[in-house]
């Protein structure tokens, strides 16, 4: 077995500290994928993790190892397990644009906004998720499609690899021990 990571700070080089990263002598020992392949000043997406991903798991399956996806990143876990949908690049005028009215006007005015061109997103998006409901809106303006509808081409673009999850869940007491620590 070789482990993937999906951890987002693990992707960039000089990043080892506070990121727990694996040291080089356990990465000698344990095959790793996906660790130190970007600079932090490069912008790293899920597009370009979900292609380098699905890249590492086809050369493991080429050499009959057995990966192990170490997820801490939602978005990209989804990116490699699910694919992408085709939706268009960020637009840093939209983007500045909606970030000062939600300076201005408050989160919950753009909520309501995605809520009127995307219910079905607005539902599973959290109010204050300034990022998704940006990026919502973002999407919407751009395409005249709700991020939703776009988002079910997922699985049509790219096959679903098969996976097994497994878990851990902490009380969040504990957690914020451990964070305080």
């Amino acid at each position: 077995a070789e482990i993937v990571s999906c951890v987002a700070l693990l992707f960039y080089r000089g990043m080892d500290i506070g990121t727990a990263k694996p040291d080089r002598a356990t990465r000698a020992r344990i095959p790793h994928e996906l660790i130190d392949i970007a600079d932090p000043w490069e912008t790293f997406s899920a597009a370009r993790f979900a292609a380098a991903g699905r890249a590492a798991l086809e050369r493991l399956a080429a050499a009959g190892a057995q990966p192990i996806i170490v997820a801490g990143t939602m978005l990209y876990l989804r990116a490699l397990i699910d694919g992408l949908f085709e939706g268009p690049g960020a637009d840093d005028a939209i983007r500045r644009e909606l970030a000062e009215r939600a300076r201005r006007e408050g989160t919950a005015a753009l909520h309501a906004e995605l809520t009127a061109v995307d219910p079905a997103a607005a539902a599973r998006i959290h109010p204050n998720d300034l990022r998704r409901i940006v990026r919502g809106l973002e999407v919407h303006r751009l395409t005249g499609v709700p991020i939703s509808t776009l988002q079910t081409q997922w699985n049509a673009a790219h096959p679903r690899v098969e996976a097994l999850y497994i878990g851990v869940r902490r009380e969040k007491e504990l957690l914020n021990r451990r964070i305080s620590a």
